[in-house]
């Protein structure tokens, strides 16, 4: 039975289309005859699950206005037409990730120092982000008194990128907070 989606990405040989239901289906060069998908444009296809891929979806068959055959190069119009498609989809995924993660945000904003951390925490090895295969490198939060230690990443996630880094450039795993640079060495006398 032939479905179809909307084009939602095409990189090189393969891509990816939408269907209704939200689920994605890869579609590879080699179901349209070398040719190319357009972004934000309408393909029919087939499905079939792939291989060792716990019921992912592959296209087969896959026909529509979004094909762009082999060989064939795209006017002006149709380029900007495709640009302009790809940035309406673009807003429209920013639009539904701030609608998913703004009621997020605002509970963590609502959490105290040492809850947000706690949480990064928890994230972090939850996720799997820390290293297992060696211990990761762990300083003192100089803005905390006698607090506890915390990897990079912690410092990252609750500072944000800039003033993480300069967090975690500040500090140090001793005791007096601060880089130290090497003292200067005397000039050698001739």
């Amino acid at each position: 039975m032939s479905k179809s989606g909307k084009v939602i990405s095409w990189r090189g040989p393969f891509g990816f289309a939408e269907m209704e239901d939200k689920t994605l289906v890869y579609i590879h060069t080699t179901e349209i005859d070398g040719g190319k998908l357009r972004v934000g444009l309408t393909v029919k296809f087939d499905t079939e699950e792939v291989d060792g891929h716990d019921g992912k979806l592959k296209g087969t068959n896959v026909s529509g206005e979004a094909i762009l055959p082999k060989g064939e190069k795209l006017s002006d119009e149709d380029r900007a037409a495709d640009k302009e498609r790809l940035s309406k989809l673009k807003e429209a995924s920013k639009e539904a990730n701030k609608a998913e993660f703004d009621p997020v945000y605002e509970e963590v904003s609502k959490l105290n120092k040492h809850n947000k951390v706690h949480l990064v925490h928890t994230l972090i090895k939850e996720l799997g982000l820390g290293s297992l295969e060696k211990p990761q490198e762990k300083r003192r939060d100089p803005t905390q008194r006698g607090g506890s230690s915390y990897t990079k990443a912690e410092f990252l996630a609750f500072y944000g990128p800039r003033e993480g880094a300069k967090m975690w450039n500040f500090s140090s795993g001793k005791k007096g907070g601060g880089k130290r640079r090497p003292a200067k060495k005397a000039a050698k006398e001739e």
